[in-house]
């Protein structure tokens, strides 16, 4: 859905690719199109930390636990091709505009919610809206900008991507410590509305591009999404991605409370902990491209995921011994973890993508964007019966045990997927 001249005739192709280009956009605008992108991750690991917070709060149930936490990631992951398709539609710059404006709406709502069943539907309604607002962000990418430029603004996306996850870990735990006008941890959602809004403002400028051409390529792409599982490469990544995200992001919602009600942290010194995490991903992700040239991909990828397995289970094996209470432990393994990420994450994707043919690349990165985000909801439901299910006490180190162990299974299972994937010819006429 972001590459709007795939399958189109070459006639068709040269009008929208010139009308577009010709207008390209100045680099000054990016960072207002990038907003989409980091806020979208950034609200969904912000909350992570803040948990605590929210729950001596707003005393959810179970239930209004996992919508709480997961809901987001749940309506976020499976409106996505929607969203896509309505900026294909009616125009991307408009329905980002749109987005922007409804992500800062729905984040008040977050914000003022006075009970947990109000949060809950608040949650679902910001995850529908951040659908509507980030599928735009790459296709202005490729449609404002060319060449060089272009390759600045995909570099750039990547870094606001990693940026949402390092700042949502530690603004969540800081946040609400600083308690900004008495609103605790309302001010991570309620500072989202300022800067939307300025985004908002400032994409005005950016170039429109005719979205008439593309309906005709964009039925012929859509038309059986299904077809695409022919390719056993694509097949075994997209398992590879869902048991990865279905391992990470539960992950997080998990150490959050652990570290401030077992290892007795303060919400900001649990904030920095989390920072180990970004250190090892910006580290790892720096060195991708490199290690890319140099080894294999698929090699690259399993060395990745080892790592990722490595530091969840470090962090499993400390939670059975006591040992995860020191902290200088749990740093190390979460520099593990995010050397781990770091490699993975920034080239699962196109990895993926290798084993479709270059004309279903729209289509197959939209599935696997969902898919990702769905198995991430899902792994924090099942996290949160583990949690918070049977009146478990959040006080009590056994309560983690089984929701790490399920993420270490969810991780080895990625990892069994990548070697897998290692033997499966890069070739997209490997089909089942």
């Amino acid at each position: 859905m972001y590459y709007i001249t795939k399958g189109m005739p070459v006639e068709m192709k040269n009008n929208v690719t010139s009308t577009c280009t010709a207008i390209s956009a100045s680099l000054y605008i990016l960072p207002f199109i990038l907003v989409g992108s980091f806020l979208s991750i950034f609200d969904q690991f912000v909350i992570n930390v803040a948990a605590p917070a929210i729950i001596s709060s707003l005393h959810p149930s179970a239930a209004e636990f996992e919508g709480i936490m997961s809901g987001y990631a749940l309506v976020y992951g499976a409106g996505l091709m929607v969203g896509g398709h309505l900026g294909d539609r009616f125009g991307r710059r408009r329905i980002y505009r749109l987005g922007l404006f409804l992500f800062a709406v729905t984040s008040v709502l977050c914000g003022t919610a006075q009970t947990a069943l109000q949060l809950v539907i608040a949650r679902l309604l910001q995850g529908l809206s951040g659908a509507v607002m980030v599928p735009q962000v790459l296709a202005l990418i490729r449609v404002s900008y060319e060449e060089n430029a272009r390759v600045q603004a995909l570099s750039a996306f990547g870094v606001s991507i990693g940026l949402g996850q390092i700042m949502g870990q530690v603004l969540g735990g800081w946040i609400p410590a600083w308690d900004f006008l008495g609103l605790g941890w309302r001010m991570i959602f309620l500072a989202n509305m300022p800067i939307c809004l300025i985004a908002g403002i400032g994409c005005r400028s950016l170039p429109a591009c005719p979205n008439a051409a593309h309906e005709e390529a964009y039925q012929k792409q859509f038309g059986n999404p299904l077809r695409l599982f022919r390719y056993r490469g694509y097949t075994v990544g997209i398992f590879l991605n869902v048991c990865l995200y279905a391992a990470i992001v539960p992950f997080f919602v998990v150490l959050g409370l652990y570290l401030q009600n077992i290892c007795e942290l303060s919400p900001q010194t649990a904030g920095l902990v989390f920072m180990a995490v970004g250190t090892g991903f910006v580290l790892a992700s720096s060195a991708g491209p490199a290690l890319m040239r140099k080894f294999a991909p698929p090699r690259v990828l399993i060395c990745g995921t080892v790592c990722t397995s490595a530091g969840i289970l470090a962090v499993l094996l400390g939670s059975i011994t006591g040992l995860s209470t020191a902290i200088p432990f749990v740093i190390l393994a979460l520099f593990v973890l995010g050397v781990g990420n770091g490699t993975v994450i920034p080239i699962a994707t196109g990895i993926v993508l290798r084993y479709l043919p270059m004309e279903d690349a729209g289509v197959g990165g939209a599935i696997l964007t969902t898919g990702q985000q769905l198995a991430g909801a899902l792994g924090i439901v099942l996290a949160g019966e583990f949690l918070m299910g049977d009146g478990a006490s959040l006080s009590s180190p056994a309560t983690y045990v089984d929701g790490l162990a399920l993420q270490v299974c969810a991780a080895s299972a990625a990892l069994c997927c990548a070697a897998l994937l290692s033997r499966i010819p890069d070739s997209t006429q490997n089909v089942s």
